[in-house]
């Protein structure tokens, strides 16, 4: 601009220099024979002349301006583009990263998975995959609860962020990412929702677990530091963990299974023996005593003919559940066989087993069982047996054996009591006979061989 100006100034002194001149020349053709009109003619000529001269400096003055400003908007553009694709490459190194690093670790997330049968060991694995690999502070992992229709938040340990212990299907990021079995975002699910609160709005992203077209739960999390690649990364991790939460739900259904009765519910005879083992471990070395709680139902053969084996079953998971309200959680309650049942007491002695026993007996008796008023008593009465380890037994296969005794005393007695084993009438051939006896689950007496009932 000020080069166009200072142009226009020398043009200026080159006119008043020359209409100076001009003057002196006009004068002097005057002199000699030229007219006003010549003159002024010859002036005129001069003028357009400087005008176009002008004129032409600063067109061109002007388009060089223009092409310097032209070209420093083109070096600007090209340095914000630079600028992008630097940018762009550095978020695909990191996208590569991450992805290098997924590769790198999946075959010893695989073996440790392989190594855990917890659902909740499993799930922490699988976070803390998800932390490294997506780069976010907030994972959630939930579980599908197909009964409910929702979704069960399984705790992490070292989790940050607000999280729900439950989430209905469509509610929420969670819900909708799991009834619509796809990939949500937040952006998405706003532009879906409209303004409507959600009780998870820090969740960034929400990736379904699918396997074999199961919906099996929902991996959440919040927002990533590397937000480019994150879905198709969540992705990989959702169908990795669907593999390992399949295997783990199906074992766990299957151990259930083959450690339950199905009927009951209950703990199976075979199971029974398997943790009894280990609490007695456990008593060994905490010097505590166990007692076992051996019993039957009285006159169940009279009850099945007389109301038929279906009322029959439905007699044994009503009485089963029962015993179970009425005991504790850290004992053990097992169906032992077809009308027996016995009931492991960890850290208990024989005398306070009697004060449990003989308050399941009562409340057993006073519960409203159907057909009860058809029993000999007139009501559901049992019979059972008492021994504790290590007072009398060492093993807990011969506790069992001592409160199987003890159950067959309180038969021959008239039924409807328990009997505490009373190691003063084993007589010693009972002892000496025992002591040949393998130690093992397949030589306890068999419950269905029992003529007394």
């Amino acid at each position: 601009m000020f080069s166009l100006i200072d142009s226009v100034r020398s043009l200026l002194n080159s006119v008043f220099s020359y209409s100076s001149q001009m003057k002196s020349r006009l004068a002097a053709m005057q002199t000699s024979g030229f007219t006003m009109e010549h003159v002024l003619m010859l002036t005129s000529l001069a003028a357009i002349l400087l005008l176009v001269f002008i004129a032409i400096k600063i067109s061109r003055n002007a388009d060089r301006r223009e092409r310097e400003i032209h070209q420093r908007n083109s070096v600007q553009t090209s340095h914000r583009q630079i600028k992008m694709l630097n940018d762009k490459l550095q978020k695909l190194e990191e996208l590569n990263r991450s992805y290098l690093h997924l590769v790198t670790n999946i075959s010893h997330v695989v073996k440790k998975i392989n190594a855990k049968q917890s659902l909740e060991e499993i799930v922490f694995i699988f976070s803390h995959l998800v932390r490294n690999i997506v780069e976010t502070d907030t994972v959630e992992f939930y579980v599908f609860d197909q009964p409910n229709n929702l979704l069960k938040r399984i705790p992490i340990r070292g989790g940050k962020g607000k999280a729900l212990p439950t989430c209905p299907m469509g509610r929420g990021l969670v819900g909708r990412a799991a009834s619509d079995e796809v990939i949500t975002t937040r952006d998405y699910f706003n532009r879906q929702q409209g303004s409507v609160a959600s009780d998870d709005e820090n969740l960034w992203m929400a990736a379904p677990i699918i396997y074999e077209k199961r919906l099996l739960g929902v991996i959440a999390i919040g927002k990533p530091k590397l937000s480019d690649g994150a879905n198709h990364l969540l992705r990989i991790i959702a169908e990795i963990s669907g593999v390992a939460l399949y295997n783990q739900l199906f074992l766990t259904d299957a151990k259930q299974k083959a450690d339950t009765d199905p009927l009951t519910g209950l703990y199976n005879r075979r199971y029974f023996h398997q943790i009894a083992r280990k609490y007695v471990e456990k008593a060994i070395t905490d010097q505590t005593p166990i007692s076992v709680f051996l019993f039957d139902i009285d006159n169940f053969k009279h009850y099945n003919d007389s109301n038929g084996h279906e009322e029959g079953d439905k007699l044994l998971m009503e009485l089963s559940q029962l015993v179970q309200d009425y005991t504790r959680k850290t004992s053990v309650v097992a169906r032992y066989g077809g009308e027996e049942f016995i009931v492991l007491l960890p850290g208990i002695s024989a005398a306070e087993a009697f004060k449990y026993a003989e308050r399941l007996r009562e409340a057993i008796a006073t519960h409203p069982f159907p057909h009860r008023e058809n029993q000999p008593f007139e009501f559901l009465s049992i019979s059972g047996g008492i021994a504790s380890f290590p007072d009398h037994e060492r093993s807990i296969q011969g506790v069992i054996r001592l409160a199987d005794e003890a159950l067959y005393r309180a038969k021959e007695a008239g039924r409807n009591r328990v009997t505490v084993h009373n190691s003063s009438l084993t007589s010693e051939r009972e002892r000496a006979a025992a002591s040949f006896i393998d130690d093992s689950e397949d030589t306890l007496p068999d419950p269905s061989l029992r003529v007394i009932q």
